[in-house]
């Protein structure tokens, strides 16, 4: 495919004008081919994420983290190490933050929500709306009828890929409502026990964070930064296959 064409493919299916992002989300890196036949797709934009994108041979690297962020960092040290091996390799970098968080179709956070309801076949719950960012909903919350014990949350984390560190502050046997977060949710926390959500899953969390969940009773999941943003990875990547035939290939490493 034309890489003009892809790039203004993505730049308007994945709606990057309608967000006022301090990330840089648009193409960041540029490369010398017309044509794009192979992408690779990763959570994070790290050298040894490249290093294997190179291994495959691939035209270029799309990403949801780090590069070029809104401090314009310098090109030396490990920031030029990176960007010489993409040069080097010709190989091109596309950057998408907050418009993946929040997209209607692959987003990241509306995912984890239906996959929630399609491992507890939910049939009576309201998902609502929770945190706007200049006027797009990022983060949702769901309640439903249904009874759920909470010890089947190891399993539906696991199920998904992500870390199971649940913290049952609440003494709950069971659950009838679920909040999630994809960033540090300490600035929520009081929300979310002020509006009597059961369970409360967010990345990670330093140690007062989990110091202050506890004193208030607010359960918790920790469900890591890099396991819950995975799945636009994949939401993606098949889009682009059905769309485009393109070739894309997964690189699934955190550390």
């Amino acid at each position: 495919m034309k890489k003009t064409e892809l790039i203004k493919y993505l730049d308007e299916y994945l709606t990057l004008k309608t967000y006022k992002d301090w990330s840089k989300n648009w193409l960041q890196v540029d490369n010398s081919k017309d044509e794009i036949n192979r992408i690779a797709f990763a959570v994070d934009a790290s050298s040894y994420i490249f290093d294997k994108a190179i291994k495959e041979n691939s035209d270029m690297i799309i990403v949801h983290h780090w590069l070029f962020w809104w401090f314009d960092p310098v090109i030396t040290g490990l920031h030029y190490q990176r960007v010489s091996k993409l040069i080097k390799s010709d190989i091109a970098l596309y950057w998408v933050h907050l418009p993946l968080d929040a997209h209607d179709e692959i987003w990241n956070n509306i995912w984890i929500i239906n996959e929630f309801i399609k491992y507890f076949d939910l049939k009576d719950y309201k998902i609502e709306k929770f945190w706007e960012y200049h006027g797009e909903t990022i983060w949702f919350w769901i309640r439903f009828k249904e009874k759920i014990d909470i010890s089947r949350l190891n399993d539906f984390c696991k199920a998904q890929g992500f870390k199971d560190e649940i913290y049952n502050f609440w003494n709950l046997g069971e659950i009838t409502s679920f909040s999630l977060i994809s960033w540090w949710g300490w600035s929520w926390i009081t929300e979310a026990k002020t509006k009597n959500y059961d369970v409360y899953l967010i990345w990670e969390a330093v140690h007062f964070e989990i110091m202050w969940a506890k004193e208030m009773w607010q359960s918790l999941i920790l469900g890591w930064h890099y396991e819950t943003e995975t799945a636009w990875v994949r939401l993606l990547a098949k889009h682009l296959e059905e769309k485009f035939s393109i070739e894309t290939i997964f690189i699934d490493e955190k550390y």
